[in-house]
Order: structure tokens, then sequence, then C-alpha cells
């Protein structure tokens, strides 16, 4: 029998408002993400990318269909399942950053540890090891104020590998970031695909930067209107 997919939507919407206000920001979407992919997602403002993407990171819940996580699906998760699903599966980066300011990058990249109730010596151990992974061996003690925009980003990629997650989301990584800093970005990001089997899942409106994804997803009115390169992707997973 053949696996399950990693993340799967069958007839997922997702709807806000009523009446004449109504958005319908998903309509009755299917997907598949395979282990070890690299998926891209593009689309207009008001596209429903951002929507999927909070659906597929447990940040929202779809209005009907299912969503389902390693073949499990979690449309009777209550919030406490959805938040053990986030912090022990899922690592997030986002295009701002959301570093605490005036703490060291150990301490920013512990945080998630913390929230496990790891032991102190083991917490320092993995975010020392994860800054050590994205380049910033040496700079642990530096608070954000004293890091680059490239650095600080570094430390939130940090941040969210450091639980060992199956599924990197990527939320706009390198929209704060000037070219060659987004450049240095994405080959690390494409590198923990690459190199250590993290699955992820990034939104761009960039298409230089969705090149480095081996799959894109573009959604318009709330549908994929293309699925590009998924032959390609999924032979290099198998």
């Amino acid at each position: 029998m053949a696996s399950s997919p990693l993340l799967e939507f069958r007839q997922i919407s997702r709807i806000y408002g009523r009446g004449e206000a109504t958005i319908r920001a998903l309509d009755r979407v299917d997907l598949s993400i395979e282990r070890n992919e690299f998926v891209a997602i593009m689309g207009p403002s008001g596209s429903g990318k951002s929507t999927a993407m909070n659906i597929l990171g447990c940040l929202d819940v779809p209005t009907s269909g299912q969503y389902f996580f390693q073949g499990i699906d979690t449309s009777g998760f209550d919030r406490a399942q959805y938040t053990l699903l986030r912090r022990h599966m899922l690592g997030f980066v986002f295009q701002g950053f959301n570093l605490l300011a005036r703490t060291s990058a150990v301490e920013n990249v512990e945080l998630p540890l913390v929230y496990r109730g790891m032991d102190g010596r083991e917490r320092r151990a993995r975010a020392l090891k994860a800054l050590s992974q994205v380049g910033l061996a040496g700079r642990e003690n530096h608070t954000t104020q004293e890091l680059s925009g490239g650095q600080q980003q570094r430390v939130a990629i940090a941040r969210a590998i450091v639980t060992s997650p199956a599924v990197l989301l990527a939320d706009e990584p390198t929209g704060n970031l000037d070219t060659k800093t987004s450049r240095e970005i994405m080959e690390l990001i494409t590198g923990l695909n690459r190199d250590h089997g993290i699955t992820v899942i990034m939104v761009t409106h960039e298409d230089d930067i969705a090149a480095y994804a081996k799959r894109t997803l573009r959604f318009v009115d709330g549908h994929i209107q293309s699925d590009s390169g998924i032959e390609e992707a999924r032979a290099h997973v198998r």
C-alpha cells in the first residue's frame, strides 16, 4: 500500500464573513505534499495563498473539507492538539523575523524548547547547534539589535529548526532583505531541504525566490491555477 502524503487537503474551503461581506478565500481545494518536497506558493493579493499557508501550519482551520497530516485527519482536533502539532512537527519563518528584542540570539532560539519544558542544559546545547547550522557560531550572545537583517533571519530559521520539525513554513522569508542577503537565506533554506530532509513550504511573490523551489503552486481566486514542477519534485523525493 502506498504511503500517505505528508500533507493533504481534500476539498478544503475557507470562508470569512457573512451575507454580502462573504469572502471565499479557498474554494474546495485539493492538494498533496510529499515528504522532503520544496514547494513555493504564489499568487496575487487575495488569491488564497496565505490562507492555504495558515491552514497547512495549523494557524487557521478550514470551514469545510479535511486536512490530513501524515495521514491523520485533523478535522476533530481541539486547540490543545493543534498546539502540540505546531510545537512538535512545524517550524515557522516570517518576513518580520518575530524575534524578542534585547534578547540574545541563543535565548531566542531556545524559546520553542522552553515551551516543551526541556532541561536547560540540553536546551542550550540544541540552540547552539542550530545557530551553528545557520552560520552564526560566535554570534550566540549578540542581541537582535546587534545583528543585521540577514543575521536576524538566520536566528529566526535556527529557532524554527531547533525542534527538528518535519515541515518548515516560510512566509515571505526574504521580503525585508536585499538581493545578496536574500540569496544567502534561500541557499540556507535549500540546504535544509536537501541535506536535512525538511519539507519546505514557502509563500513568495518573487519569481526569482520561487525558482529555488522544485514545485510552484499558483493560487487565483481561492483555487490552484497551476502546479508546475510537480513531476520533477516527486521524482526528486522518491
